[in-house]
């Protein structure tokens, strides 16, 4: 009995120590595991610094005018017995817009009487005097006129301008025969120069108001709201970044960069911010060069140290 008790006692020996090194590299394959997953940094994409020459831009708000309108009047009282023209109808010199009908036909058609070798049927015919779109159409057939009053505006689509309101501080700013650019609403974005200036202020707004001339022909309508952007300032080689990669605290008066020192390392550098477009942003410290590596995504949260792992 006590020569079966030795013999598993030497076996169940033989088999710890057969299975002990599998158990140790197992072991040591988990804490080398563990120290690499430790190590791997934040996954980021860098960017690096561009040299460029940049533009401070002001916006402002303008609308479309024309400078050149016809006003169509009615010449005596009188009833509208056709209308030759639609709105937005091109129209030439010597086209028929209405035909009127006096009132006193009106009450009688039967009216009819000689002015001279003439007969005078009580029907008078209103004509086109220039170039243009029908922009305005106030009344329709039917309708009864007074002597003097508008029944239509042909406008001259050449005479398009943008009148902006400048205000009086920024003046300066703006300067005649300048160029700027024109944002419309549906994105289009069209060059202009600044044409002249009107020499007097709004008293309620104190603003100047401007005309800026389209260098493109498009056919734009009256009254449509658009933004003006021109240059203040031009600056020659900037050191700019993307926007994203520009960090900043919770009131943002502090501003910074996560630039890398090596492939695994970034550190906070603090940076002076400059002018800025819709994706770029001027940074006006010294030393940033084009071959330093900026993070341009992924740096928001990092500590001042960061380990990181520059995404391909």
């Amino acid at each position: 009995m006590n020569y079966y008790k030795r013999s598993a006692g030497k076996i169940n020996f033989i088999i710890f120590l057969l299975i002990m090194p599998a158990i140790l590299i197992s072991c040591g394959n988990k804490k080398s595991g563990d120290t690499e997953n430790s190590s791997a940094g934040t996954p980021v994409q860098i960017t690096h610094p561009v040299i460029m020459n940049m533009s401070d831009y002001i916006s402002l708000n303008g609308n479309t005018i024309f400078l050149k309108k016809e006003i169509i009047r009615s010449t005596f009282d009188g009833f509208i017995e056709k209308v030759y023209k639609n709105i937005g109808d091109q129209v030439k010199p010597g086209d028929v817009l209405f035909k009127l009908k006096t009132k006193e036909l009106a009450a009688n058609d039967s009216l009819s009487f000689n002015i001279g070798t003439h007969a005078f049927k009580g029907g008078v015919f209103i004509k086109a005097g220039s170039d243009g779109t029908l922009t305005e159409l106030d009344f329709h057939e039917g309708d009864y006129l007074t002597a003097g009053e508008q029944i239509a505006v042909v406008s001259n689509p050449s005479s398009l301008r943008i009148k902006l309101n400048v205000p009086y501080e920024d003046v300066l700013k703006v300067r005649t025969g300048g160029a700027c650019e024109i944002n419309f609403p549906d994105g289009v974005k069209l060059p202009g120069v600044i044409e002249k200036s009107v020499p007097s202020v709004d008293p309620a707004t104190q603003t100047q108001t401007y005309l800026i001339r389209l260098d493109h022909f498009r056919n734009i309508p009256e009254n449509l709201n658009v933004i003006v952007k021109f240059p203040v300032n031009n600056y020659k080689d900037a050191v700019v970044v993307p926007q994203s990669s520009i960090m900043t605290n919770v009131t943002q008066n502090v501003f910074w960069v996560m630039k890398l020192i090596n492939d695994t390392t970034a550190v906070r550098v603090d940076v002076q911010k400059g002018i800025e477009n819709d994706s770029l942003t001027q940074i006006l410290n010294q030393g940033f060069k084009p071959s330093d590596r900026i993070i341009s995504v992924g740096a928001y949260g990092l500590p001042d140290t960061a380990q990181v792992e520059i995404a391909r």
